[in-house]
This record gives C-alpha cells, structure tokens and sequence, in this order.
C-alpha cells in the first residue's frame, strides 16, 4: 500500500483506487509515494499479468476491472488512467459508486461525451478533476507568475514546435483501443495526445480564452500527416502548435540541455527522458512579451529569460516530473478535505476538447473524416 500515513478510519487519509496500467501509471504511483495522508490502496486493470506485478511491486489488492474494484474497496478518489475512448463509462461507474474521480487527458473524446460526465458527477455529489498535469510543472507555473505580473508586458504569442522522430517507417499512432477508428487520433506526441495538454496551458499562461481556430490534425486509422494549430485569444495574443514524428530533427548536438527532471522527448517518437541525463529534443515551449520573452523547458525543469537586460536563467523550485502527478493529487485531496475548489474542474477538460473539436469540424464529412485544414471561430 503506498502511503505515508496508516489507513485508520480518519476522515484526513484518502483511500486511492487506480484504474489502468499503462505507460503512465507507473509515474503516478511512484509520483504517490511521497504524500502524506493519501493511501492508495488498490489498481485495476484487463491485463492481469500487468495489474498483477503493480499489486506486488507497490502493495495493493489487485482487481480486473473498476467495476470488481469499486464493489469490493472503499476509495475516496480514483484516478482514471485508461485510453480516452474508455473514460465515460468507467466515471460514470465511479460515480454511481460516490467516488471522486482525477480522469486523465483528454477527458473525453467528444463534446457530448465530456458534457454527460461532468452531469453525471454532478448529479452523485462526487468531484471530476480533470488531470491537466502540465499546470503542476514549476517551469510552467513560474512562467505564469511572471505574466501574470507583468515581466513580460503585453504577450503576443506562445508556441512549440515538435518536429523530429525517426524517419517515416518508425512512425507510431496510438491503437484504435486509445483512439477509435475514424476519429481524432495520431502519435503520442501529436496534437490529439500532447497537443491537448499545450492547448490548456496556453489558455492558462494567459488568463484567456480562445476566440478562433485554424488547423489540420491527424485522423486515427488514415494517412498521417504534419499537424498544426493556430490559436486566436479574446486578448489578442496567438498560439501555435507544430507536430510532426515522421522526419528527423535538425536540431545541433549542443542544442540539447541537461534536464532536471524526467518525462518524455518530444524529437524521438516519445521515448522516456529520464531525471538528470542529456536531451538532446528536450521539450519547450516558447513565450513572447513586449517587454521580455521566455523559453520554458518544462520537463527538463529550466527556465530562461530574455529582455532589455539580456538572457538569464531563472531558479525554478526543485520539484520537476514526476512530481507534477503528486502535486496534482494532493492539491485535488485538499480540495476534498476542505470543500474547497476543485482545483481544475471537468469542465476544463470539456472547453479543452472543444477547441481541439473545433480543429476537425470541417474535416468531418458524412463518411468519415478527411485531413483538410479546418478554420473555425468559436462562438
């Protein structure tokens, strides 16, 4: 049992369910281990060779499904870790059984469907969280302190480009058990599965919302293609996102940096950067002011600034990735334990996915989708 506290009857420990045993699930229940006043106490998963070696390895009871796990276990709070295309029926399973729920991105992969979860835990009296995890990363919250301050003056664009992989016969997508056939989709460092996350923080970096969208993004089981999102604000700044994992990097040896904490390496088909080695394609996003400009590497946990002074590197608090997946369960057991705020609400995850609709609206055709440009405003 991963927990820092004993499981005693009181009401300040959380009892944690965990559903799904994926690529990211081992960095959240590492991520648990340090909270205090959390017990996560039982994982579910299809897979039983994979649900069994996590209940050995961490100290949990075992279970195949969340239904078995939600009909044997008391959990407060269950984070749900599964492919998209399966989240509404496992938060409605959830909620039925008045568990709060951390769900991962995308929350869903519709409107609709992002609209009757967040219904659903209404009408139970149970919290959705929506696990926009990017918003935890120190490099990213101290960006938005510097903004919010005004550092930077007036921001006019935010952006990353992810360009690079191993060539086109190395190219991934995602299976249809993660995104179905005929529907949004591509690799785990495109714009439906990493894009969703920058798509959120810029919104969040700048305190407004999204007013007009332009982009073409890949269709799970077509062609893929270069993906790209232009982003228009109320405050008049723009985003811009790049994807593209069939080419290679042109990015020099001695571009790379030294990274501070781990995560994923956006130039190499998504492949694990691990805590204080070498990238070589560290992750970045970009931020241009009137007064000053920031490049944030927000897995490599660095953060530099340039203006009228010159460039300097800022301190960022020692807490890189993982340590965004602990931050963001402690800060949403908080919220339960003093009825607060949910720290991020469902129906962030619902606004998210309706930009990134937005994207594909024009593609869609009555027999499927096509990969032509979309240009939206949104109402």
């Amino acid at each position: 049992m991963i927990t820092n506290s004993e499981v005693d009857g009181s009401n300040q420990v959380l009892r944690i369910g965990i559903v799904g045993l994926g690529a990211v699930a081992r960095t959240h229940l590492q991520a648990y281990r340090r909270l205090r006043d959390i017990a996560v106490v039982a994982v579910a998963d299809n897979d039983s060779q994979k649900v069994a070696l996590a209940a050995q390895e961490f100290g949990l009871k075992a279970y195949s499904s969340a239904k078995d796990m939600l009909a044997h276990e008391e959990v407060d709070i269950v984070c749900v870790l599964t492919p998209p295309a399966t989240h509404e029926t496992i938060v409605t399973s959830c909620a039925a059984a008045g568990s709060h729920v951390l769900c991962e991105k995308p929350l869903a992969l519709s409107v609709e469907s992002c609209e009757r979860m967040i219904a659903t835990c209404r009408d139970h009296g149970v919290r959705l969280c929506y696990g926009a995890s990017y918003r935890y990363l120190p490099a990213i919250v101290m960006a938005r302190n510097l903004i919010a301050n005004g550092s930077l003056g007036e921001v006019l664009v935010l952006r990353e480009f992810a360009v690079g992989g191993r060539g086109e016969r190395h190219r991934r997508t995602l299976p249809y058990s993660h995104y179905p056939k005929g529907g949004p989709g591509g690799s785990g460092m495109g714009l439906c599965d990493h894009g969703i996350h920058l798509i959120d923080i810029f919104s969040w970096l700048l305190n407004s919302p999204v007013t007009r969208v332009c982009g073409r993004g890949n269709v799970s089981g077509e062609p893929q293609r270069s993906e790209f999102l232009h982003l228009q604000y109320e405050n008049g700044a723009i985003g811009e996102l790049l994807y593209e994992d069939g080419t290679f990097s042109t990015d020099l040896p001695q571009e790379g940096i030294f990274g501070w904490g781990g995560g994923w390496s956006l130039g190499a088909n998504g492949a694990d950067a691990t805590t204080g080695s070498w990238q070589p394609h560290p992750g970045c996003m970009h931020v241009y002011g009137t007064k000053g400009s920031l490049r944030i590497f927000y897995y490599a946990n660095q953060l530099f600034c340039r203006d009228e002074r010159g460039i300097r590197q800022l301190r960022v608090p020692d807490q890189p990735f993982p340590e965004n997946f602990s931050m963001q369960l402690e800060a949403f057991a908080n919220a339960i334990r003093t009825n607060g705020e949910t720290p991020v609400a469902g129906e962030v995850g619902l606004e998210t996915w309706r930009t990134l609709q937005r994207v594909y609206s024009e593609q869609v055709a009555l027999t499927g989708m096509q990969n032509g440009p979309s240009h939206t405003a949104l109402p």
